[in-house]
């Protein structure tokens, strides 16, 4: 197996500059109307506004950069997670790899060691991928396993 995991964006690029225009015409009419009555005040509210919006989207866009990527190979199970703020790696063996699925997300557990995937996935996603993972585990087990090969003799 070896899945990535992206969040869901509802609004592409284009359909953010087209709702990001309107806002801003919207306020600058309404910043018009203002600003003819003597309101002068409350164009600065209104601009506030306009780059609160901007802001929240920046965040979102910043945010749908999240990536997991879940691989599972015969001898170990490897995730990493890349955001705008770095990269996570856990490597842990298959063989002893657990999947469970709870509230927060996917949560494959080893030993002592767990990490959690897929937590912006819809509940049914979640379920999914963790059947999914879960089958993925049990065909690895079941996978020839060749020996490991050292130097030491």
């Amino acid at each position: 197996m070896d899945a990535v995991l992206t969040p869901h964006r509802s609004l592409s690029r284009r359909g953010f500059k087209y709702l990001f225009g309107f806002v801003v015409a919207m306020n600058a009419a309404v910043g018009a109307y203002f600003w003819f009555h003597g309101a002068y005040p409350v164009l600065g509210f209104l601009g506030l506004d306009v780059f609160a919006v901007w802001l929240a989207f920046h965040m979102n866009y910043r945010a749908a950069r999240r990536l997991e990527r879940v691989r599972v190979a015969a001898e170990h199970i490897h995730l990493s997670r890349a955001s705008p703020k770095g990269e996570d790696h856990w490597v842990a063996s298959s063989l002893w790899a657990r999947v469970t699925r709870d509230n927060l997300g996917v949560r494959i557990a080893s030993g002592g060691d767990a990490m959690r995937v897929g937590a912006f996935l819809s509940p049914k996603e979640q379920n999914e991928f963790a059947k999914a993972l879960d089958a993925a585990l049990w065909r690895a087990r079941r996978a020839p396993h060749k020996p490991s090969t050292s130097a030491i003799e």
